[in-house]
């Protein structure tokens, strides 16, 4: 194999990897989607939430969803960008590893908006509410998503 084809042939492996490392990640943020889905309901049909508890939850998950899809359009701009640096580089090095230090980055934040965003629904429960809150949380927390063609 002549050196060019080699290239070629590394520089396509390297792309096919990254595009299943992005479709990874795209399957896991909609099961995660899926799982907020029955979080919301669980939170919503079993806390016993007065009217000013559910308008407050209400308008959090509105914020809180506007923001979610901000850091899903970053992601896939660092998912972009890795997937460029890998085919222009054609191997794993200094170049590749801080584009996956910058979508490690956005993950990062958006998990501590995620958190951020629990403790401020939390806030309003009383503390009936929030014993039942925590447990609801910590099983969606432990708890391995299931697959929606699996439900």
């Amino acid at each position: 194999m002549t050196p060019a084809r080699r290239s070629l042939a590394v520089t396509l492996a390297l792309a096919l990897l990254a595009g299943a490392g992005g479709a990874m990640i795209g399957l896991r943020t909609q099961l995660a989607a899926s799982g907020d889905t029955s979080l919301h309901d669980q939170l919503h049909d079993q806390l016993d939430l007065r009217e000013d508890q559910e308008r407050s939850f209400e308008a959090e998950e509105a914020a809180f969803a506007v923001r979610k899809r901000a850091f899903a359009a970053r992601i896939g701009t660092e998912n972009a960008a890795l997937a460029e640096v890998i085919r222009g580089t054609g191997r794993d090095g200094p170049e590749v590893q801080r584009a996956i230090d910058r979508v490690h980055a956005v993950l990062g934040e958006h998990q501590k908006e995620t958190v951020a965003h629990i403790f401020r629904m939390r806030s309003v429960l009383t503390p009936t509410q929030t014993a039942r809150f925590d447990a609801i949380v910590t099983e969606a927390l432990t708890s391995e998503p299931v697959p929606a063609d699996a439900r």
